[in-house]
């Protein structure tokens, strides 16, 4: 069942990652299967340890909200 999850991942034009501590696998590790430039969002109201080497953009908010302030964030880009 990872695999197929490490497939998406690999072919993502964009990640997020939303409610998670980033401390349990084998999830976790999927950060390291987004292709380089590939950008990363965050979404959590919690302080959440990044132990990538990549940049991620943080939403320090719950899901529900989180959700809409990146949609809006990627509606203005696409602008």
């Amino acid at each position: 069942m990872i695999e197929t999850a490490v497939e998406y991942v690999e072919k993502a034009d964009i990640f997020v990652i939303i409610g998670t501590s980033l401390n349990v696998y084998p999830a976790a590790g999927l950060l390291n299967y987004v292709r380089d430039g590939v950008p990363v969002y965050l979404i959590d109201p919690k302080e959440v340890r990044i132990v990538s080497g990549r940049p991620v953009h943080v939403i320090r908010k719950g899901a529900s909200e989180g959700m809409e302030e990146l949609k809006k964030m990627l509606l203005k880009g696409a602008e």
